[in-house]
């Protein structure tokens, strides 16, 4: 990699820690998904781990790998992700989530994984090559959480970041509810391009199925994205909801 893209990235990724920095956060990154399982079984309040992000169910390892920890100032976890990288040479993601569909079952959703339907998006037809997979996002909400603020939009660019400078990958993916798509979380999260149809999960006990959104990113996209201060963002982000903002608002709403 060139010294000044190189040098751009480290910045791009110690602007995201400035950030975490304000809030309180202390940012870790580790490869140890017996950590993570053991983890995610103490939060009782989330669905359980996904399949594809455990230890029992999935090859995981520093050379494939990696998932970020989130902490408050009292210890508490307040925010995690997780990224795995898939060598689908020769292979479209299509394939790639059909042969492997039952580590990407929705985890605490009653679905039958060999009724479901995969592929329907367009992109997943050509995405392959080093494809990483993106998920186990979360952020805390309710008191004293993350949710809804600038973070929502730094925190995930962190994990871009990584798995650019790590593997350099073909594409990233996740998937994500059409409810929050619809809210613009993939556009917060920096994602460019987004998809219906990604996997329709099959429900036995209901005719409409579960249905998870493609999002996705190639190498070029991922670089673009990088090129933009995740502290400005978050700082606009701020800003446009604090409350002065939000009654200027509702002033020239009225007006």
């Amino acid at each position: 990699m060139p010294a000044d893209r190189l040098f751009s990235e480290v910045q791009f990724i110690g602007a995201i820690n400035e950030v975490a920095e304000r809030n309180a956060v202390r940012l870790e990154v580790s490869c140890d998904f017996d950590e993570f399982r053991d983890l995610r079984q103490k939060q009782t309040d989330r669905p359980p781990l996904s399949p594809i992000f455990d230890p029992a169910v999935s090859d995981l390892g520093e050379k494939n790998a990696f998932w970020i920890k989130g902490s408050n100032s009292k210890g508490d976890v307040v925010h995690t992700q997780s990224v795995r990288l898939n060598d689908l040479s020769g292979c479209s993601l299509a394939e790639h989530l059909h042969q492997r569909r039952v580590a990407y079952m929705p985890p605490g959703v009653g679905v039958d994984a060999d009724q479901s339907s995969f592929g329907m998006a367009p992109a997943s037809r050509f995405i392959t090559g080093n494809v990483c997979y993106h998920g186990e996002l979360w952020l805390k909400g309710g008191n004293n959480g993350l949710r809804g603020s600038g973070m929502t939009s730094t925190l995930p660019r962190l994990a871009l970041a990584l798995a650019l400078l790590e593997w350099s990958p073909d594409f990233m993916f996740g998937l994500v509810h059409p409810l929050a798509a619809c809210k613009g979380l993939a556009a917060r999260e920096g994602y460019m391009h987004l998809a219906p149809g990604g996997i329709l999960w099959h429900q036995a006990d209901s005719p409409e199925p579960f249905e998870e959104w493609l999002v996705w990113m190639s190498r070029e996209d991922i670089q673009h994205v990088m090129r933009f201060s995740p502290l400005s963002l978050y700082e606009k982000l701020e800003k446009k909801s604090s409350p002065r903002a939000a009654l200027s608002d509702r002033v020239a709403v009225a007006a």
